[in-house]
């Protein structure tokens, strides 16, 4: 990666050797003793860290985090590292992160100058080239890398797209040429990618010394600022030939989705990616990119207690039903979220700068494409017509009042009053809605015309809608090698990392792609870590 480019899209985030230990929850005193480097001087070695007894454990690679990426970086070590041992860490009981709870849609391609020049329109310039054509370049083996750890063909369902067929972005060229690979849910085999890989994980337990509940802690730098070994759950394990973090995004952080994305938002899958990663690789000098992005935001359907999502897939198809308001009683933005429907709306030769329909949050904004500032809140308004057409569906609940979903009223102004918003403006925005429906058109926000139903027939329901996130994709600047690099695009050598843990995704994202990177970059990523050992 150049220096140049590198340094030209990453945060300047810099660490102070005080903050640094203070963060780490180390003194000055014991950080010789302790040899994490970046608190000693350059050119020495930190207190002859790597002396017989110094270490708790010893391992070829170290990689943290145990969902797909982790896994898959581990299973590289162990099938192709003739014999060199991984120690594989996660921080819960058992992988808490997107992994096991994603669709697992896995991206592959079956060439590259298609692909390249659909995700060049997606990434654009935000992602240096070189990194997005490594991407491509071992997305394009992510199939015959699990058929050929034992996965049977038969188990998977495998998209391959015809040329008129299309993807999430179907306005752009060359959508045509990305495929999926997903796990079966049927059948008597792995019903997951991350299942797969476990099963992958156990059967190599030779190699791969798989820890649970061990959280990784501090990164531990030699004195030339190499990544020698980690601190988890307060011991010392040395690294050989490198550490891969796969520790996933912050979405659970609610201080860092406020600081990068300025929303609070609600995270759909687990609850253990919180950030750590991002804060270990920060106090070694790492720069950040792309803490914007990810599959973020749509207002989507909580209980009134705002205790839990009505579902992750109706949150996406129920809007055209009704309308969305803020807590002053007015539509504020193309109210459609219809993630799941975006297809129909997004044709092939179209003008992507008039379509609508959300693409994992990101839609249609002044003429391009962007991620949306959400309110903390929103009500979803309709009317007895639109429950009954399946506004809260029936096999959710029969009744969404009783079940706490829903509130009802008899009128407008009744309603208002129970989700405490002005009445006057309520009524106004719920006049000129049902004006557009009888026109045939969203003169405000431009809705597709089929989804233009009316708010007319008494009693009239409203229910709690939040910003709704399913990952980030911000972190470590990673190049071509899945290298972490610093601000200036300098890698940190030992230092690597995969999946959405500073993701290449920093535009647009399209489904799959996250998955689809779990597999090439942890790879990419061991295979480098693997060569520090020659």
């Amino acid at each position: 990666m150049a220096q140049t480019t590198a340094g030209a899209h990453s945060a300047d985030i810099q660490t102070s050797r005080r903050s640094f230990l203070k963060g780490a929850g180390i003194t000055l005193a014991s950080a010789a003793a302790l040899g994490i480097v970046g608190c000693a001087p350059s050119g020495k070695s930190s207190d002859n860290a790597g002396a017989e007894g110094s270490w708790d454990g010893e391992y070829d690679v170290i990689v943290a985090g145990a969902g797909i990426a982790g896994l898959t970086a581990a299973v590289t070590v162990a099938k192709e590292g003739n014999g060199a041992s991984c120690l594989l860490l996660e921080k819960e009981a058992r992988p808490n992160g997107n992994s096991p709870f994603c669709a697992g849609w896995q991206m592959y391609f079956e060439e590259t100058e298609g692909p390249l020049n659909y995700l060049d329109h997606l990434i654009g310039d935000c992602t240096p080239q070189e990194t997005i054509r490594a991407y491509v370049e071992e997305t394009m083996h992510n199939l015959e890398w699990v058929l050929g750890l034992g996965a049977k063909e038969e188990w998977l369902d495998i998209y391959r797209p015809e040329p008129e067929e299309t993807n999430e972005y179907a306005e752009y060229p060359d959508s045509h040429t990305v495929g999926y690979l997903l796990f079966k849910t049927e059948g008597d085999h792995p019903h997951h990618i991350h299942e797969f890989l476990m099963g992958l994980v156990e059967e190599n337990s030779n190699t791969i010394d798989y820890k649970t509940s061990t959280p990784i802690e501090a990164l531990i730098r030699d004195g030339e600022g190499a990544v020698i070994g980690v601190v988890a759950d307060g011991k010392r394990y040395r690294a050989k030939g490198g550490v891969i973090m796969c520790t996933g995004g912050f979405e659970n952080d609610q201080k860092m989705l406020q600081d990068y994305t300025g929303v609070k938002g609600y995270p759909y899958a687990g609850q253990a990616n919180t950030g750590d990663g991002h804060r270990i690789c920060q106090k070694v000098g790492a720069g950040f990119w792309h803490m914007h992005g990810g599959a973020t935001y749509w207002l989507s359907l909580r209980n009134l207690e705002n205790t839990r999502f009505l579902s992750t897939l109706y949150s996406f198809t129920t809007k055209q039903h009704g309308i969305t308001v803020g807590v002053n009683g007015r539509r504020f933005y193309q109210d459609f979220d219809g993630c799941s429907n975006f297809k129909k709306y997004a044709l092939p030769g179209t003008d992507i700068t008039r379509n609508v329909g959300y693409r994992h949050g990101i839609t249609q904004f002044g003429g391009g494409m962007a991620h949306l500032p959400l309110p903390e809140k929103g009500w979803f308004v309709f009317d007895q017509a639109g429950l009954d057409a399946g506004a809260c569906p029936k096999d959710k609940s029969e009744d969404p009042v009783a079940d706490g979903w829903a509130v009802r009223a008899d009128s407008i102004e009744e309603l208002a009053a129970l989700i405490e918003v002005p009445a006057d403006e309520l009524t106004k925005t719920v006049n000129q809605w049902n004006e557009f429906v009888e026109r045939g058109e969203d003169l405000a926000f431009y809705r597709p015309a089929d989804t233009l139903t009316p708010i007319a027939q008494a009693p009239y329901y409203a229910m709690l809608c939040v910003p709704a996130l399913l990952n980030t994709d911000g972190g470590p600047i990673r190049n071509e090698k899945g290298e972490v690099c610093d601000p200036d695009g300098n890698a940190i050598p030992g230092l690597y990392s995969a999946g959405e843990f500073g993701s290449i995704w920093g535009h647009l994202y399209q489904g799959g792609g996250n998955v689809g990177e779990c597999g090439a970059f942890g790879r990419i990523s061991a295979r480098n870590a693997l060569t520090r050992l020659s």
